[in-house]
């Protein structure tokens, strides 16, 4: 078999793979089902990516089913305060999404714990993948993103680079169905991106409505739907 027809078959089953999720996608929306999304939390987390996060999917119930999985019945943030888990990380498997949170000591720690990183088993042809900040090092460890850009905290750029990420200056990467966001505000175009890719743009700012500074809708709607929307442009597959 030639390399050409090897990267035409390649290129093929990931086409279908895509395909076959947005079959998956419309069958569930004109059902009404709920979403299941996973939160992946661990000790030493950083206190703003996952409370604004949750904050965020908590602002519709009708959509989607928020699930906090972690190791621990319970796991404590950077700052102490100590959040309840709902499952075992390794229930990411049974989740429609999959979001990852971030830490600058929590990461390190966890990307060498074996049982942790060994118990994410994620599909990107089936789930729909995001990480905050330095939650891309779980994903890169992972090899999901082997030869795909991504993003992470502009502090943490330079260590990822070193260990092999194509590391981009951008808030928000999307490779397929994964995306990655790079800084703690960053969360509003990943939140974004989720709900547009599940439902559409009327549901995105129905949820970030709230969280809007009085006097600015306009300037934060073009600046939410212009980065989304340059991220989508240069995604694998649109």
């Amino acid at each position: 078999m030639t390399f050409l027809m090897i990267l035409l078959r390649y290129i093929n089953e990931g086409l279908t793979s895509f395909l076959l999720f947005l079959i998956d996608d419309a069958i569930k929306k004109a059902k009404g089902i709920m979403y299941k999304v996973g939160i992946v939390l661990f000790d030493d987390f950083t206190d703003v990516d996952f409370f604004l996060m949750y904050d965020l999917l908590g602002r519709t119930t009708d959509s989607w089913d928020v699930r906090i999985l972690g190791t621990k019945a319970e796991h404590n943030s950077q700052l102490g305060i100590t959040v309840k888990t709902n499952g075992h990380i390794s229930e990411v498997k049974d989740q429609d999404v999959v979001l990852i949170t971030s830490g600058y000591r929590g990461i390190p720690a966890v990307l060498q714990d074996e049982n942790f990183m060994s118990a994410l088993k994620l599909n990107p042809k089936k789930q729909l993948i995001g990480s905050i900040c330095a939650g891309s090092f779980i994903l890169h460890e992972l090899g999901l993103l082997n030869d795909k850009k991504l993003t992470t905290n502009p502090h943490a750029k330079a260590t990822l680079e070193s260990m092999g990420g194509d590391v981009q200056d951008l808030p928000l990467v999307i490779e397929g169905n994964i995306a990655t966001a790079g800084g703690c505000l960053s969360l509003m175009y990943l939140v974004g991106w989720l709900a547009e890719r599940l439902f559409d743009s009327n549901k995105r700012k129905s949820i970030q409505d709230q969280l809007i500074p009085a006097g600015q809708s306009e300037l934060f709607e073009e600046l939410v739907s212009s980065t989304i929307q340059s991220a989508q442009s240069t995604s694998t597959y649109k």
